[in-house]
């Protein structure tokens, strides 16, 4: 079988054109962004790396000076420690200070309200409560401690909890018992 080009020379050429290799300099354009892609990556990796190693050194620089400050921080620590509790033994103190005077002020209160003829068997502050217990002749005596104690702007509602009357050696006897709230002053100290 015989073959036959029946076409011109001219369109063959064309045909065949088309079946070549891409030139050079068609190939310089994405070989070069490839290249171009490739280094910015790497640098961007080689750039963390080398953030990594600096935080890396930092840290180990920190847990090292940590390690060396550990006996003047365990050192601070018992001394807030200690302070703390000095503190607290100071606030106590000062409480106690504030009030050291209170006290002996009530009882000479509840000494200068007490009447003739009339005898303390005990008198408490316990909570703001004044409880005192006594003995005397007669009832009045009683109620006049009761009123001179309402007249005391450091005693408020003065009651009478118990009151009965007893024979000691022929003699009538009266045991009494009276509470009343005890306002604080700080101010009187």
């Amino acid at each position: 079988m015989i073959r036959m080009n029946l076409l011109p020379r001219e369109e063959k050429a064309q045909f065949d054109v088309g079946m070549t290799l891409p030139k050079v300099g068609d190939m310089v354009l994405p070989v070069g962004m490839m290249f171009l892609t490739l280094a910015v990556i790497s640098g961007m990796a080689i750039a963390q790396r080398m953030k990594i190693q600096a935080l890396n050194s930092a840290t180990a620089a920190v847990e090292q000076q940590a390690r060396e400050l550990a006996p003047q921080i365990a050192r601070v620590n018992l001394l807030a420690q200690e302070r703390a509790e000095l503190d607290l033994r100071l606030g106590i103190i000062r409480k106690l200070e504030a009030h050291r005077t209170e006290s002996v002020k009530l009882m000479d209160d509840v000494a200068r309200c007490a009447p003739d003829n009339l005898w303390f068997t005990s008198v408490q502050v316990v909570n703001g409560l004044l409880t005192i217990e006594g003995a005397t002749s007669s009832m009045l005596v009683v109620s006049d401690l009761m009123s001179r104690l309402e007249s005391l702007p450091d005693f408020t509602n003065v009651k009478l909890q118990v009151a009965e009357q007893e024979k000691i050696n022929d003699f009538d006897v009266v045991n009494f018992k009276i509470s009343s709230e005890v306002i604080s002053n700080p101010s009187a100290n």
